[in-house]
């Protein structure tokens, strides 16, 4: 039998062929994106029948290249709006036990929906590969149904991504015009989105288990490729630092550091900082064998650093939520802790030139930095941007080494510090 990834890309083949004869007879340029089919051309059958059958042969074959993680997450709005419906109903849930399909009575019954609305649901999701109807009425599993029916951090992320990430983006542009050039954290999309005057995070924090959500549903990422605590634990010489001190800055409950404690039995201790709500939570989730080890503090950091000459300061995707200003500072209240031999290990996404980089991997970052501009003024930066930044804050600061890890997403800096200079 042959592949249907292979059949896809026949149909592909072929129907571009049909395309480009199609141009040649009628004395047209190749397919370009400088430059469109003419206007009275494009409702020409002999053109629009091999061009919608060529962009369903792409819209499948990406799903089937980016799996079921790549489809749920890379939704547009509208799509995510049915899959909210789905996780909050519960619908990809609601199949018998142990059955791979169900009609929609069935799942009707299940979820507590009408049929009526199950149908017009699951109908509206079947473009994007969420459910398959192979018979009229009988409803099958996918991946991505099935991942939504079997994964609660996914659940979380797509209604998050919709009740919070999508209304503030859609209001970016008139966050820019309200507020030209600013750099803080509650003049943003978020912010007329939700009609406050307090920054997204303070915001969420007065509403309770608003923050918690967001934060679980954000944590989706460490499950997924690319993202895994290993890139930053097999890729970077953390065995340098025997019998020393790392201080994962703003670590939440330690779902980094904590694999670099036990991979590396020669590090003395691990000190896990955030805000005292989060410590609070977090200080019961240490291996019992690492509690000599995994201590929990609570400090904000954009105060002066506690923890003095430790030999790593480690921020993983901590400065990617905050604009350049805010950044800066948190950078500044390392400074006083800091020593000769002490490095800061910075983890987040080293963005790269346009072109440097396959085009779906650039779409998720650009997606990445508009979400942050969004929710915050935070960014996701350049390699010019971080040396820009470092300098800001310190010219202390010497970048020494900045790549991203094959298989990896985000990227590793390592940043010494300078004591002699002034």
């Amino acid at each position: 039998m042959t592949a249907r990834a292979q059949e896809l890309s026949v149909s592909l083949s072929d129907n571009i062929s049909t395309i480009q004869r199609f141009l040649e007879t009628n004395k047209l340029p190749s397919l370009s994106i400088e430059q469109d089919v003419p206007f009275q051309y494009q409702a020409n059958p002999d053109f629009t029948r091999p061009r919608d059958a060529a962009v369903l042969a792409c819209k499948e074959l990406l799903s089937l290249l980016t799996g079921a993680f790549g489809t749920l997450t890379s939704q547009t709005t509208a799509e995510n709006a049915n899959t909210q419906a789905i996780c909050r109903f519960k619908i990809a849930e609601s199949f018998p036990d142990k059955q791979e399909s169900a009609t929609f009575d069935e799942i009707a019954d299940r979820c507590g929906l009408p049929e009526p609305e199950v149908r017009r649901i699951i109908r509206a999701s079947l473009p994007s590969y969420i459910f398959r109807e192979k018979s009229r009425g009988t409803v099958t599993h996918t991946a991505a149904s099935r991942l939504l029916a079997t994964f609660p951090l996914m659940r979380q992320w797509i209604e998050t991504t919709g009740a919070e990430i999508h209304p503030a983006a859609l209001k970016v542009a008139d966050a820019i015009e309200k507020w030209p050039g600013s750099e803080e954290p509650n003049h943003t999309g978020y912010n007329i989105a939700n009609n406050t005057t307090d920054n997204a995070f303070i915001h969420m924090s007065k509403q309770p288990g608003r923050a918690e959500k967001f934060a679980a549903a954000m944590t989706l990422f460490s499950n997924g490729p690319g993202y895994a605590p290993t890139h930053l634990v097999d890729n970077y010489p953390w065995d340098r630092h025997s019998s020393g001190t790392i201080v994962d800055v703003g670590g939440s409950h330690g779902e980094y550091s904590i694999p670099i404690a036990q991979k590396f039995s020669s590090i003395q201790r691990v000190i896990v900082q955030d805000l005292p709500h989060v410590i609070e939570q977090a200080g019961a989730t240490a291996p019992a064998d690492l509690q000599d080890r995994v201590t929990f503090m609570a400090h904000d950091f954009f105060q002066p650093q506690p923890v003095k000459g430790a030999d790593v300061y480690l921020l993983r995707w901590i400065l990617h939520d905050w604009p350049d200003t805010y950044a800066t500072r948190i950078l500044c209240g390392l400074v006083p802790a800091l020593e000769k031999s002490s490095k800061v290990v910075i983890h987040e996404y080293i963005v790269p030139e346009p072109g440097q980089t396959p085009t779906v991997q650039d779409q998720t970052l650009r997606i990445f930095d508009t979400s942050m501009r969004a929710l915050t003024n935070g960014k996701e930066r350049e390699a010019r941007d971080w040396k820009k930044l470092f300098a800001e804050a310190d010219d202390r600061f010497k970048i020494e080494e900045m790549w991203t890890p094959e298989r990896s997403s985000l990227g590793i800096i390592v940043v010494g510090w300078d004591a002699s200079a002034v």
